[in-house]
């Protein structure tokens, strides 16, 4: 009997742990939907965490146990993305090393549309919390994303650069202002699909549009070696 009722108060403890952790997901899914409702409305610096919680049901107590300011509500919301976004870059820029250390340059641009479509992909499916980022980050620690992203951009570009010229290969010699100013050019135009309320068959035209402009003519030397003015 004894045992019995061991097990039966132990099921129990599980069962409204359970139950506990549920509310607890539930709730926080309840704020983050407030939140991003909030922020795409007002913006960052205007959000009311007070709105948050009232629109979310629950009190500004119970908000501040789960995100202890502002800033960390929104990061909760674009983190996720901004990571994964970055991380899409990262392995095109890698591929690119790889290829350039396998003899195969200029497979480089064929990489580069294959990490643009995952990457035109993945912001349709997250267009919410881009739009976040791209369009009302202003007063967040994600305030100049798109500025790190770019530089990030161009550190990359002349480290490849660097390696081209270390392998022989004529590439072209921009200064780090020059790069600068083409990267973000090119990365502002990109992100023109966030700022605006762009269908993805349109975007996937304007970025093919952005990327044939801005693609260096890539030919091939007498030497056989790519040649990229």
């Amino acid at each position: 009997m004894t045992l019995f009722v061991t097990s039966l108060s132990i099921t129990l403890l599980l069962m409204r742990r359970d139950q506990d952790v549920k509310q607890v997901e539930e709730t926080r899914g309840l704020v983050l939907q407030s939140a991003q409702r909030e922020f795409l409305d007002k913006g960052y610096e205007k959000a009311s965490l007070r709105s948050i919680a009232q629109n979310a049901g629950v009190t500004t107590g119970a908000l501040y146990v789960r995100f202890p300011n502002k800033s960390a509500l929104f990061a909760a919301l674009v983190e996720p993305v901004s990571a994964h976004l970055l991380g899409l870059f990262r392995t095109g820029n890698d591929q690119g090393f790889e290829q350039l250390d396998e003899g195969r340059p200029e497979d480089m641009w064929s990489t580069s549309e294959d990490v643009i479509t995952r990457i035109v992909d993945y912001i349709f499916e997250h267009k919410e919390p881009f739009d976040l980022l791209i369009n009302h980050a202003a007063g967040s620690g994600y305030e100049h994303f798109l500025d790190d992203l770019v530089e990030e951009e161009v550190s990359q570009s002349l480290a490849y650069l660097d390696a081209m010229r270390e392998r022989g290969l004529a590439c072209a010699s921009p200064s780090h202002d020059d790069l600068h100013a083409l990267v973000s050019a090119e990365y502002y135009a990109f992100f023109e699909i966030v700022r605006h309320d762009t269908s993805k068959e349109d975007a996937v035209a304007r970025i093919k549009l952005i990327v044939d402009f801005f693609r260096p003519a890539g030919r091939t030397s007498s030497a056989g070696d790519a040649v990229f003015p």
